[in-house]
């Protein structure tokens, strides 16, 4: 899903850049870290920068890889996620050359914003809709946040490649169904690694989770009346 330089015409990529950057500022204004999601913000950081370079083959002879934006997201709230996800991609296309430095805001926008922030609004949304009290239904949001999230972020880079048309050869109609099928597959990978980190934590370190603007929300921890995440 990293959009290398030269893809994107100079347009969209400076409209991408201004719109990440206003995430940006808020993400630096708005982050608030518990003492137990320091170390966890560092640990899933370094997690899935590696994850990143593991690309797995699917449909049309093109590759995907895990993204862990809503993972991250669900523990960390989408402030911290969001400054989790542009360090990933920072260090990425400065070190290896994964993603471009001109379309570095794309790449962001698409894994760092739209990855982040749709899973934890929607997982905060059916959380005050439906009231999560157990855990296999939580586990089950978790999952359809995380596949969701993945999926409307790659679509996001099928929409701004489309915009690119002239710099990039391919329009919507063929940048949307390779985007949409390949990422629905593994978007299945990124719900269940989601389900397992998150499953995990709640055997084992609950603290971290009660301490997050998003899954500490839910009755499994408190009752008091929720507050926005924004």
């Amino acid at each position: 899903m990293h959009i290398p330089d030269g893809w994107l015409s100079l347009i969209v990529s400076v409209a991408a850049f201004i719109i990440t950057a206003i995430f940006w500022v808020i993400s630096f204004r708005k982050i608030k870290l518990a003492e137990q999601q320091v170390p966890m913000m560092g640990l899933l950081t370094a997690l899935f920068f590696a994850a990143m370079f593991a690309n797995y083959p699917v449909l049309f002879g093109t590759t995907a890889h895990l993204l862990g934006a809503a993972v991250i997201g669900l523990i960390l709230g989408p402030f911290a996620g969001c400054i989790s996800m542009t360090i990933i991609l920072v260090l990425q296309a400065l070190l290896f050359g994964d993603g471009g430095i001109v379309s570095l805001g794309a790449n962001v926008l698409n894994m760092g914003v739209i990855g982040v922030f749709i899973p934890c609004i929607l997982f905060y949304g059916l959380n005050r809709t439906f009231k999560l009290k157990s855990n296999g239904t939580m586990l089950s949001v978790v999952f359809i946040s995380a596949f969701i999230g993945d999926l409307l972020a790659a679509v996001g880079a099928a929409v701004e490649l489309s915009l690119s048309y002239g710099v990039f050869p391919y329009a919507l109609n063929v940048t949307l169904p390779a985007m949409f099928i390949n990422h629905s597959i593994i978007g299945v990978a990124e719900g269940v690694v989601a389900v397992i980190i998150v499953g995990t934590l709640l055997k084992l370190r609950p603290d971290v989770l009660q301490s997050s603007p998003i899954l500490g929300k839910l009755a499994l921890f408190q009752n008091k009346p929720e507050e926005s995440i924004l």
